[in-house]
């Protein structure tokens, strides 16, 4: 009878476990329309207030070195995996690259600088705006070979006056950098960071804005439950010649496609085709404090691709944090200003600190978490 009732028990419990266990993610439909109302827009605040001892990009501690922005553009194809350099960094971009929905990754760099860090190639105008945000040192190597003024990175390198004083180091025309012996060209491009924030303190024309998110000092209890997060890229037709208007369905790149796991205190850890998120020079998995989706309209000329406005005005932003999920807007007054986030009721969303993951698109970037 004993037996009976304890085999009774346990399909009980099975079966009670069983909705949980179907039921579906939730799948994000984005308002690519989604603005601020005016009375948002007239209370925000241009910028933040300084806090003593404290790094502006992750609120962490400050290191002691002087404040010394720098975005490094970095490949994202599997055979570069695993990045060298970045657990010294504080924000990561996954942008969009080409139609098939290939990407790029921008690691910023607040106040901690690596010997070197790697793989790097070359800028896009879907990368360089994430540099200009942070008021940031662009670091690349090299430039798309296109005619079209809004995808040309030399344009607005001009535009945004990072060429007086010089602000951008292109890798490979400058001595700051080497080939690594241990991956294959063109994935084995190395920047010299240190070096690099060494010699641009002996250029006492260049200033810094620093540039401050707000941070919270409790753990974020309101929102959803999201311990699972998934984003799938889909892939659009002809991509040497795209006609957006015959978008259809090719599937999802993988090379792209990745998922965050929520593991408590420690954040969230990135998971993708090339495996977890890792540092090359010790092992060390990478956790994120916060994950987080701006949307903005991608516009194309050909084979490449830039945002809307080149990331100005305002878009729906999805965060996570905490194992917790909540809808927000994001916010920049001009193409060369801060980032501002933002709830639904227009307040500036505080982030946890630490190390901040960003993946920015269109409606075709799909979101889904549980």
């Amino acid at each position: 009878m004993r037996k009976a009732a304890a085999m009774l028990m346990t399909l009980m419990l099975l079966l009670a476990a069983l909705p949980a266990a179907l039921a579906e993610p939730t799948t994000i439909v984005p308002d690519m329309k989604y603005t601020l109302s005016d009375e948002v827009l007239s209370r925000l605040v241009k910028m933040n207030e300084e806090v003593e001892g404290v790094n502006p990009l992750s609120g962490l501690p400050a290191s002691g070195e002087e404040y010394t922005p720098m975005a490094v553009v970095l490949d994202n194809s599997p055979e570069v995996y695993p990045h060298w350099g970045v657990e010294e960094a504080d924000l990561f971009f996954q942008v969009p690259l080409r139609r098939d929905h290939a990407m790029r990754i921008v690691a910023v760099y607040g106040d901690r600088y690596p010997e070197q860090a790697g793989g790097s190639r070359s800028a896009r105008m879907t990368t360089f705006p994430i540099s200009v945000m942070f008021n940031a040192v662009d670091i690349h190597a090299g430039v798309a070979p296109v005619l079209e003024y809004d995808i040309q990175v030399n344009n607005f390198i001009d535009k945004w006056n990072y060429n007086k004083p010089i602000r951008y180091i292109d890798l490979l025309s400058d001595k700051h950098r080497e080939r690594a012996d241990f991956l294959d060209e063109p994935y084995n491009m190395s920047a010299h960071l240190k070096e690099i924030h060494e010699y641009l303190l002996t250029r006492k024309n260049l200033k810094f804005e620093k540039r401050y998110f707000r941070f919270a000092d409790e753990p974020l209890t309101e929102g959803d439950d999201a311990t699972e997060i998934t984003f799938k890229f889909r892939q659009w037709k002809d991509v040497n010649e795209p006609k957006p208007e015959e978008k259809l369905d090719l599937g999802y790149n993988d090379t792209s496609n990745c998922s965050f796991t929520y593991t408590g205190e420690d954040g969230y850890i990135r998971n993708s085709v090339a495996g977890i998120y890792t540092e090359r020079n010790t092992g060390d998995t990478l956790h994120f404090a916060n994950v987080v989706v701006l949307r903005n309209q991608i516009q194309w000329e050909g084979y490449y691709c830039y945002y809307r406005q080149h990331l100005r005005y305002s878009g729906q932003a999805e965060f996570f944090m905490n194992g917790k999920h909540f809808t927000g807007a994001w916010h920049r007054d001009s193409q060369t200003s801060r980032l501002i986030l933002l709830d639904l009721e227009g307040n500036e969303v505080p982030l946890q600190r630490g190390k901040t993951w960003f993946i920015l698109g269109d409606d075709h970037v799909e979101v889904s978490y549980e």
